[in-house]
């Protein structure tokens, strides 16, 4: 887990695939640090101010929601692809969520959430709604780890797998693999995560978050590090409420110095918010 500032929420994110439509496994790396006097049940909140009750069970020490998250994921129409944010203020019962659709862009909660008694959620038990990281207050975003080839590269994607004890994954199809190891990525700093599709890599520009209130909506340039490497590209202003942008003027470069791949996941962590400097993880 990312250094950082203790009080501001904890952040993970879980990509959506058929075996975890009906119960989900919270990242490891966030039950060890999180999970001794983790509230149960907890209360999921997406942005359209509705609360979900979701019940877990510890098995084997690793925190399973179970009882509502079904119901969670079949009113919003969760499919196989699609991407949950999660954010949490330790101390409360709450995780505030963003959900990302198949095409990495937020969904339409209006056109999904019906009225249904399933929140089971007395009033009396809201607590603090105080939001202290910007870019978390809906606008976390999935997006790829690219692969990169590079020796030095290779050496932190295998220490990544080996922390995130997942050993019997190895012999899985590399997608997998990719992006059950980005799922135990946790920080303090807003991230988005990107999966590279054979489009990204033959395209002069990739399309990423709005950014709203993290990142002044004009055309701008940021910094994008992995390993010692850095390269310099514009990231365009969104038009007409488009609900994502694009970085482009050195995307193409990028990609091709870092070794992107089809399948790749990239995690782009803002490590500095004032020179809009990103670190990518790659997997």
């Amino acid at each position: 887990m990312a250094g950082g500032n203790s009080t501001l929420p904890i952040c993970f994110f879980k990509f959506i695939l058929q075996t975890n439509l009906q119960t989900i496994k919270i990242p490891n790396k966030f039950t060890r640090s999180h999970g001794v006097g983790l509230p149960n049940p907890m209360f999921i909140k997406p942005p359209d101010g509705t609360k979900w009750k979701m019940f877990w069970k510890n098995i084997n020490g690793e925190i399973w929601f179970e009882k509502g998250w079904s119901i969670f994921t079949q009113n919003y129409s969760l499919q196989h692809g699609c991407l949950v944010v999660f954010k949490y203020k330790e101390g409360t019962s709450e995780l505030d969520v963003v959900i990302l659709g198949q095409n990495a862009l937020e969904i339409d909660y209006d056109s999904k959430c019906d009225t249904v008694d399933i929140l089971n959620v007395d009033d009396s038990d809201d607590e603090s709604d105080e939001i202290l990281n910007e870019w978390l207050n809906r606008k976390k975003v999935i997006q790829k780890l690219p692969l990169v080839s590079t020796r030095a590269h290779k050496k932190v994607r295998g220490e990544i797998e080996k922390n995130s004890e997942r050993t019997s994954s190895l012999n899985r199809p590399k997608e997998c693999r990719a992006r059950e190891v980005a799922e135990e990525f946790i920080s303090n700093n807003p991230f988005f995560t990107i999966w590279i599709k054979p489009s990204n890599l033959a395209a002069n520009r990739l399309s990423v978050p709005n950014l709203q209130g993290v990142i002044e909506n004009k055309k701008t340039n940021v910094m994008i590090q992995i390993g010692e490497r850095s390269w310099n590209l514009n990231l365009l202003p969104s038009y007409n409420n488009i609900r994502s942008r694009r970085l482009s003027a050195g995307w193409s470069l990028f990609a091709r110095e870092s070794g992107l791949q089809p399948g790749d996941v990239c995690i782009f962590e803002l490590i500095n918010k004032k020179d809009l400097v990103f670190k990518v993880h790659v997997f």
